[in-house]
């Protein structure tokens, strides 16, 4: 399907550390570069967010009475 591949090149582009977007040896305008830090920060921030909540799992699974 169309959407899982572009669900799978969002994934591998923003599973990479950070780069700032150059396209044809130039750098994006001001408006495109924020965009593209936001849409990043967004998703490190939801990968952030899905260890953390496997973490609290584990250790409120290791805190429950037998």
């Amino acid at each position: 399907m169309a959407n899982d591949a572009v669900r799978t090149q969002y994934d591998k582009f923003f599973g990479a550390d950070f780069m700032p977007l150059i396209r044809h040896e130039q750098t994006q305008g001001a408006d495109s570069r924020m965009a593209y830090a936001a849409e990043f920060a967004a998703f490190q921030l939801g990968q952030i967010d899905k260890k953390l909540g496997r973490l609290i799992e584990l250790l409120e699974q290791q805190h429950r009475p037998a």
